[in-house]
């Protein structure tokens, strides 16, 4: 599957549950995967200016029950993920493995350099912005669980 869209590739390299490799514990197989062989595409949120953040996505969502994947996104300069959005039912984690920015959560802003480690529960606002100043992308490596009802993934 390699469908294009606004010049970023959407190939899948991992399986979903309806493939038929896979069981209801997930797929039958693991996968190692490099980053540089993971195609680019775009998250479901858009930074202030309509923007796409940007993930590379390793394993897709709910390939594994209740795992909303795990992807590395990334935020380039004066990109800004706000106002603070919040998940019904989803905890998230963030590690940053390379560059600088901000993370609003809780109204409380925090500073974010490599080796930082982030988790939101559900309904925990939340938020990122990388200021325009900055000459480095921030990149992260996120990923989720829901727990109670599937509300959303994203």
């Amino acid at each position: 599957n390699n469908n294009s869209d606004d010049g970023i590739n959407s190939m899948m390299p991992f399986t979903t549950v309806e493939n038929p490799t896979t069981t209801s514990t997930g797929p039958k197989v693991g996968s190692i995967l490099r980053l540089s062989d993971v195609p680019v595409r775009k998250t479901s949120h858009t930074d202030q200016s309509g923007q796409p953040i940007i993930k590379q996505q390793f394993i897709e969502a709910f390939a594994v029950p209740n795992f909303v994947g795990v992807s590395m996104a990334t935020f380039k300069p004066g990109q800004v993920l706000m106002p603070p959005h919040q998940h019904d039912s989803l905890h998230e984690f963030f590690y940053v493995v390379e560059g600088k920015g901000r993370f609003h959560h809780n109204g409380q802003e925090h500073e974010l350099s490599p080796g930082t480690f982030m988790h939101t529960a559900p309904l925990e606002p939340h938020g990122f912005w990388v200021p325009s100043e900055h000459e480095e992308d921030l990149k992260m490596l996120v990923c989720g669980v829901t727990v109670g009802e599937k509300k959303d993934a994203n």
